[in-house]
């Protein structure tokens, strides 16, 4: 079990990798952006309550100013949409959104050139490619709402260092892929003891390395520390069926031990796995339990992390919310209906994704059994999965190719 946490502050002096996560962030212009502001230092990541909710409001209303101030695209997209601005939140369906698809084709940036701090990649593998430049407040904000999330969950471990089993690329300074960004972060919030990647760089690109992935859980389980296995779940299913054609006896990761994978499954449908198939073969294979399984949802488009519970579901925090539409009409639809997953939130001031439309499907949930007070979604797959590809459908070519 995790030892109970401190303040982020005295997690910050405990774990040194947290101290950028925790540091004080401030808006790019505090005068138009004050509930902006007030939204992102809200650091209890699962609060909810109707002072809350109006803080949300409040802030969007900012954030849509600032884009039609910044974008001419967004301006023009406002506009033939003859929306108003939200005064609650149940008018945020009625605003217009943009999907994800355009952000792969169009660089619709709302910062000048000079204020873009990174510029990150997703996919690249054939398909389509988004390069997306943010600034410092988009990113780093982004950052300390994901460890938010993470303290919320219980799944921060600032005592015990763990070993990483990493299913991602190998670093590479060269490389600004967003899923080597994320897999990297899910890295800080536990000290490394050790890490390995199993995507290696081969110096023409990068090769999944399915020996080296068990030669490592072997060597971790015999060293006895706690294992944190992160990454693209394609791989971490590989290696275990590498473990079960070799013969290998179930291994008994310490307890402590995590699993955080992240994005997609590979568009073949015979190799393919549910979420709950893939659980069970770790517990099986490795000995972590189901609750110290979570799976992570997010993009390069949308760089907030959204991690499940502990019952498995991806409850929307308090710095965002959830639109479910029709794939037909795009009509917003009640809870419990499939569709294509919306997301809003305020923070991103880099390019206008504060509210997207993403290509996969999903159903929204009102709040659960659960200790967690706000609504969750299921995400059900990827619409069209030849175009719209995310970073693991393109790592998980590197095992067809073999």
């Amino acid at each position: 079990m995790t030892t109970p946490l401190a303040d982020d502050a005295e997690l910050a002096v405990q774990l040194p990798a947290l101290a950028g996560y925790f540091a004080p962030l401030t808006v790019p212009d505090p005068v138009e952006l004050p509930h902006v502001q007030q939204l992102c230092d809200v650091s209890d990541a699962y609060r909810s309550d109707a002072e809350a909710d109006a803080l949300f409001v409040a802030a969007l209303r900012e954030t849509i100013g600032w884009h039609i101030r910044r974008s001419d695209f967004y301006r023009r997209l406002w506009d033939a949409g003859g929306a108003t601005l939200p005064g609650h939140l149940d008018d945020l369906p009625g605003l217009p959104f943009v999907h994800v698809n355009l952000l792969k084709r169009h660089r619709l940036g709302s910062i000048p050139e000079q204020d873009v701090a990174m510029r990150y990649t997703s996919s690249g593998t054939g398909g389509e490619r988004t390069e997306i430049g943010f600034d410092t407040w988009t990113l780093r904000s982004a950052e300390r709402m994901d460890a938010w999330t993470m303290k919320a969950l219980g799944l921060l471990d600032v005592h015990r260092p763990a070993n990483y089993l990493v299913y991602g690329y190998e670093p590479d300074p060269r490389l600004t892929v967003g899923a080597a960004r994320g897999l990297s972060e899910l890295c800080d919030f536990a000290p490394v003891a050790d890490a390995v990647h199993a995507l290696r760089n081969t110096g023409d690109g990068h090769e999944f390395d399915p020996m080296g992935a068990v030669d490592t859980l072997l060597a971790y389980a015999a060293g006895g520390g706690p294992t944190r296995i992160v990454g693209f779940p394609a791989f971490l299913h590989a290696t275990l069926e590498r473990l079960q054609t070799m013969g290998v006896p179930r291994l008994e990761l310490a307890e402590g031990s995590l699993v955080l994978t992240g994005g997609g499954w590979k568009g073949h449908a015979d190799r393919a796995i549910g979420r709950a198939e893939l659980r069970a073969a770790v517990e099986d294979r490795l000995g972590i339990p189901a609750e110290r399984q979570r799976d992570v949802y997010g993009s390069v488009e949308h760089p907030l992390f959204y991690v499940e519970c502990a019952a498995h579901h991806f409850h929307v925090p308090v710095w965002s919310r959830c639109v479910v539409r029709d794939v037909a009409t795009l009509a917003p639809l009640p809870h419990g209906s499939p569709g294509y997953l919306q997301f809003l939130t305020p923070f991103p001031t880099a390019l206008p994704s504060h509210s997207i439309l993403m290509a996969d499907l999903g159903t929204l949930h009102p709040p659960g059994d659960c200790s967690l007070a706000t609504p969750w979604f299921e995400v059900h797959g990827r619409a069209g999965v030849r175009r719209n590809r995310n970073c693991a459908v393109a790592a998980a070519e590197l095992l067809e190719s073999r």
